[in-house]
């Protein structure tokens, strides 16, 4: 599954990467999950956002990096894969 990352809230730890599913359909995390090649932790949330329009944006997810020091390896703008 891919994602865009848009934003990375970087300034408190743990470091959170949130990032727009590019491609339709349901995701599940793996045993050990990377997204973009980085190690994660085994859990995603989805903050509140609201479209222009105010409907729920339902592609925006929140994904918390297993490590800081991984923090040079990803950038907003890149392009995901979630494995």
């Amino acid at each position: 599954m891919k994602f865009e990352i848009v934003y990375i809230l970087e300034k408190q730890r743990p470091v959170t990467l949130f990032a727009r599913q590019l491609e339709s359909g349901e995701f599940t995390l793996a045993e050990s999950p990377m997204l973009g090649g980085v190690p994660i932790k085994r859990s995603v949330s989805q903050p509140r956002t609201l479209k222009k329009d105010g409907s729920p944006d339902l592609t925006l997810f929140a994904f918390v990096l297993s490590s800081a020091n991984d923090l040079p390896r990803v950038q907003v703008g890149q392009i995901v894969e979630l494995t």
